[in-house]
């Protein structure tokens, strides 16, 4: 049995639900399942497969008619060495049989928190399912400064954490309402991280053209996805004992309340 990941594409009618959540450049060009790259020369070709709800492999097709004929179909997408596989459905329950229980019961519950409060929720539920009341692993970064740091250098103290990166619009427009934040909090033992995945020289253009209060660390894609954040911005709350309490996916109108709600449920 293979695994099937998520996200769910919609082959028929891609339906986009309006988010404040960002994913960055990397990640928005291999988001998009009409994408095909050219094979260029020592490329390896990528193999695409298609399959039905209960698992057969379907020819072209056969493919074609159940996308034409099949009002509301929708595809889940696995990735396997240099294979892609879509399994084409039109409800999860049909998936019974051929994808295990717990995955169609985990499909089903995120599908009811895309279409309640979109993309953003669903990969704050998976973060959530992970991370939360977990404790920060001991990583290592730098600091905009030059000064060396890991995680455990902030314990015993409330340690709120921005990901975020320069050209992430929903972002910048969420900085005024963080700068409040950290002005509010400036009598408390709590500090305000940024983690931004920029080049040093394009960070450090912006810190200069921008006010963002935070202390800023700059760190590669790969420190990013260690903590499964594809989704920008994303926020951590970190109680005094060094535990992730809670997390905040995208930003709102409300992002400061949201914040300072979180900050004060787990403060100490």
């Amino acid at each position: 049995m293979k695994n099937y990941l998520l996200p769910i594409l919609f082959l028929v009618i891609l339906s986009c639900n309006k988010t404040e959540a960002s994913l960055p450049p990397q990640k928005q060009e291999n988001s998009n399942v009409s994408q095909v790259s050219s094979p260029q020369t020592n490329v390896q070709t990528q193999t695409i497969i298609f399959r039905d709800a209960q698992g057969n492999i379907l020819t072209e097709s056969q493919k074609d008619s159940l996308v034409q004929n099949t009002e509301g179909i929708q595809a889940l997408r696995s990735f396997n060495d240099n294979t892609t596989e879509y399994i084409l459905f039109k409800t999860f329950d049909d998936l019974r049989g051929f994808v295990p229980d717990d995955v169609v019961d985990n499909l089903i519950r995120e599908d009811k928190l895309r279409k309640s409060g979109g993309p953003a929720q669903v990969f704050r539920q998976r973060l959530l399912d992970k991370w939360q009341n977990q404790p920060l692993p001991e990583k290592k970064f730098s600091l905009m400064s030059g000064e060396e740091k890991s995680f455990s250098d902030y314990s015993g103290s409330m340690l709120v954490v921005n990901f975020w990166y320069t050209t992430c619009g929903p972002c910048i427009i969420e900085m005024p309402a963080l700068n409040q934040l950290v002005d509010d909090y400036k009598e408390s033992d709590i500090n305000f991280l940024s983690f931004s995945f920029d080049k040093k020289e394009d960070l450090e253009i912006f810190l200069k053209n921008t006010e963002f209060n935070y202390v800023h660390a700059r760190v590669d894609l790969n420190f990013m996805y260690d903590f499964d954040i594809t989704v920008y911005p994303t926020h951590w709350i970190v109680d005094e004992t060094g535990v992730i309490r809670d997390l905040i996916v995208g930003t709102s109108l409300d992002i400061y309340d949201k914040l300072s709600s979180s900050i004060e449920k787990n403060k100490k």
